[in-house]
């Protein structure tokens, strides 16, 4: 009984790991390193996710400068769509209202789904294999045999 209430808890703790927590549905504020804010929604799951302004313009924050920019779509040598920076802050210095003209392509809900769904896609393609000497495999079937959940 033991080992099969284990197995049901080793069962639902993978099902677990392919379903993915919603962002935050209310405008948040976000900081600049010049201490400007501005307000804007994180939208995706913990899979992928993004910050989207109140009029749909995606942003992304620049691991060089610090800053929120403007975000453009990129291919990577897998030929996979990825979100960058564009180099355009969301907010100038001094100022408090979102820069509207920007020249910064939109990126489009369905560039935002792709992107989402091969992000899902490599997370589900993980094997695991166990190690060429590890006794789990066989510990695991001796178990599940004494306990009469597979035939002998």
């Amino acid at each position: 009984m033991k080992l099969i209430s284990l197995t049901i808890v080793l069962l639902s703790g993978f099902a677990m790991n392919l379903m993915a927590v919603p962002a935050a549905p209310y405008l948040i504020t976000f900081a600049q390193p010049d201490g400007s804010t501005f307000q804007a929604h994180l939208k995706g799951d913990e899979n992928f996710s993004w910050i989207e302004t109140q009029n749909k313009q995606v942003l992304i924050k620049s691991n060089t400068s610090g800053f929120f920019e403007f975000a453009i779509i990129e291919e990577d040598e897998d030929k996979s769509l990825k979100l960058v920076p564009s180099g355009i802050p969301v907010i100038k210095r001094g100022q408090s209202a979102l820069r509207s003209d920007t020249g910064v392509p939109n990126v489009t809900r369905e560039q935002l789904g792709k992107m989402w769904q091969s992000k899902i896609a490599a997370k589900r393609n993980i094997k695991l294999v166990p190690a060429k000497n590890s006794p789990w495999p066989r510990v695991l079937v001796h178990q599940l045999k004494r306990a009469n959940c597979i035939p002998r």
